[in-house]
């Protein structure tokens, strides 16, 4: 079975850290009766894939480790829950409201695409050993807490968390075949679209090397899977309920005359746009990523730099944000936006967040959903542009 190899320009002490990572991470795990690997809630391809090799890792270097691949949330993206079932099936879907009840049987946690102060995995609502949490494998800016994993390897500087683990891979002399290959080649394409955003020399290098080992047939049924219905219905409503905002002319403001407003959106740090702003509002989703498939798909419109999708799914909202620019900061919008009423996250080019909302009515929560759309457009600087529908035959 074929090894992947590390990039030629590799310092020594970078690959001495990296054994030394190994080495830890063997150690730390070698007396533990019950392991669990955590991808964050409703993982996507990324985490499947960081997922399943960080499984494979803990295999490789303990054979008869008692390890557990598991997740709260759903998997409800077409692609993504087609690369569960060929990767994954064994993968244990713990409820929200079981997450106290269960995770304490475990004696060690590793959280891939996630770190232990982020909100979007099970650990951020129960009271769990922090010094049982052995690894933080993830790429997301990280927060300012001191909770920290005791492997805490978080680099926002790389584009995907499948690319620290073919890293590990490659570290622990450990045999790839097809399936994971495909797997960690997949999840680096889904989150850096085709190495075409917030990459590295070290995605560069892994995409590289493991295109090399990647199953065709696997991937193809990843990627060309067939569509429910459904689908199509989703994205009919939200083309229905998508509008167009143009975005002001970029002038440099006097600073004598700005106003209260004019100071809010200069303190977002988001990028003015260009160009058109999309806004999408769904208003009862049946899975929470439609959002993010439907910013996926707005933003490839001609002369659309930022697409925003906000949805209700169950009792919160959800919100997907993509940009077409790498200085963007996304992320950091997004969290300007949901403040301390819910919690958030992203990249410079993509970004989430989510409101829970539980005693809402749902009048209320459509409410609060277009109440966001203001609130988006000021800290854009397009606070006073007039939308009009994307469908609206007169504006064609």
């Amino acid at each position: 079975m074929p090894h992947l190899s590390l990039p030629a320009d590799f310092s020594v002490q970078r690959k001495s850290a990296g054994e030394r990572r190994i080495q830890q991470l063997r150690g730390l795990l070698a007396d533990r009766r019950n392991i669990l690997v955590l991808m964050h809630n409703d993982p996507d391809p990324d985490a499947i894939a960081a997922g399943y090799a960080l499984e494979r890792l803990i295999r490789h270097l303990l054979p008869a480790a008692p390890v557990t691949l598991g997740h709260g949330g759903m998997i409800g993206r077409a692609e993504n829950r087609t690369m569960a079932q060929l990767l994954v099936p064994h993968a244990v879907r713990i409820p929200t409201f079981e997450a106290a009840a269960l995770l304490p049987a475990y004696d060690a946690i590793l959280l891939v695409d996630t770190q232990p102060s982020a909100s979007n995995h099970l650990l951020f609502e129960i009271d769990y050993p922090p010094e049982r949490v052995i690894l933080a494998a993830d790429h997301h800016p990280p927060k300012r807490s001191q909770t920290r994993a005791v492997i805490h390897d978080v680099r926002p500087e790389v584009g995907a968390a499948a690319t620290l683990l073919a890293e590990y891979v490659a570290n622990a002399e450990m045999e790839i075949d097809a399936t994971l290959a495909t797997a960690l080649f997949y999840g680096i394409k889904s989150d850096t679209r085709g190495l075409s955003r917030h990459t590295t020399d070290l995605d560069i290098w892994a995409y590289s090397a493991l295109r090399n080992f990647v199953s065709t047939e696997m991937l193809n049924q990843i990627e060309h899977v067939q569509l429910p219905r459904s689908y199509f219905r989703g994205i009919s409503d939200a083309l229905m309920n998508t509008m167009l905002y143009r975005c002001a002319e970029a002038t440099k403001p006097d600073p004598e005359e700005k106003d209260d407003d004019e100071q809010v959106e200069n303190q977002s740090g988001a990028q003015p746009c260009t160009g058109y702003i999309s806004v999408s509002l769904l208003f009862q989703m049946k899975r929470p990523d439609m959002a993010s498939e439907v910013a996926d798909l707005m933003l490839r419109m001609e002369d659309v730099s930022w697409a925003i999708c906000l949805g209700i799914f169950e009792d919160r909202l959800v919100i997907s944000v993509r940009a077409d620019r790498p200085n963007a900061q996304a992320g950091r919008l997004v969290r300007g936006i949901v403040g301390k009423n819910g919690t958030a996250g992203g990249h410079d080019t993509m970004a989430g967040g989510r409101i829970h909302i539980p005693n809402a009515s749902p009048a209320q929560r459509i409410a609060e959903l277009h109440s966001l759309v203001p609130r988006f457009l000021q800290s854009l600087g397009a606070g006073a542009a007039a939308g009009f529908l994307l469908l609206d035959q007169s504006s064609l």
